[in-house]
This record gives structure tokens, sequence and C-alpha cells, in this order.
């Protein structure tokens, strides 16, 4: 990816093949608490498709405005295991640890493009890119925290 372009047009793809699996995830629920939280991710997906079209067509990012401290990182996601069976037999818990791993592994694609970036455009987009997507896996391992109490 060597213009903002196509980083773009990548990563609208990319949510586009998220809110699918969240909407898989949701057909194949075993309730309807897990149903109606995947049909959530999945809208949420949609709702980052469209923001980056109109990025894309802004030809810009949108300025940070007021930078506030991250939620912190469980980091659960990265110690906790999911197996790899197949997706209509993970409970609602192993259901979001899989959905936040999936965000993680966008979120680390991005940072190493970034840090291969060629023009500061690009290292901006995918940057912003990044950061995206760990709130999304943040929102998933707080979901999955909230199960354990």
């Amino acid at each position: 990816m060597h213009s903002f372009e196509e980083v773009m047009r990548h990563a609208i793809q990319h949510e586009d093949a998220e809110a699918a699996f969240y909407q898989e995830m949701a057909a194949r629920s075993k309730s309807a608490e897990q149903r109606d939280i995947m049909l959530e991710h999945a809208r949420q997906e949609g709702d980052h498709k469209r923001r980056l079209q109109e990025i894309l067509a802004n030809d810009r990012l949108p300025s940070p405005g007021v930078r506030r401290f991250p939620d912190p990182d469980l980091k659960l996601s990265d110690y906790l295991v999911v197996d790899e069976r197949p997706v209509v037999s993970l409970d609602y818990q192993e259901a979001l640890l899989l959905a936040a791993k999936r965000e993680k592994k966008a979120q680390k694609l991005y940072q190493d493009l970034a840090a291969l970036a060629e023009t500061p455009e690009v290292r901006a987009a995918l940057v912003f890119l990044a950061e995206q997507e760990g709130k999304h896996a943040q929102a998933l391992e707080q979901a999955y925290d909230d199960t354990l109490q």
C-alpha cells in the first residue's frame, strides 16, 4: 500500500469483512444476548466503513481534536486461548475473545505497515486505522470482562 487511497480502500474492505463476520456470529448465536452484541458490532463495523468512505471521498483524515488518554488495554485476548472450532460451536465468551483477537491482528497489521510507510500521509492513515482497531478490541475485551462479574 503506497498511497492514501490504497490504505483507505484496504481498510474499507477490512471493515466490510468484519461486519460479515459479526453477522455470521449473530446468525449462529446461542443466546439473544450474544446475538445482540454481535449485531451491534456488525452495525459498528458498517458505521466504520461509511466513515472511512467519507474520509476517502474527502481525501484526508479528520483532525484529531482533543486527545484523551486511551482506555486501558486489558490484554485479555493476548493471553486467553480460543481453540479453532467452527464459529457455530463457540459460546459467548469464546466469541468475544475470537472477535477481540481479530481486531488486535488488524491493529498489529496497521501498526507494522505504518512503520514501513513511505509518506507522512500514508503513515498517518495507518496509525489512525491502528487506533480504531485498538478501540474495537478494547470494547470486546471489556464485554468479555463484564461477563466474568
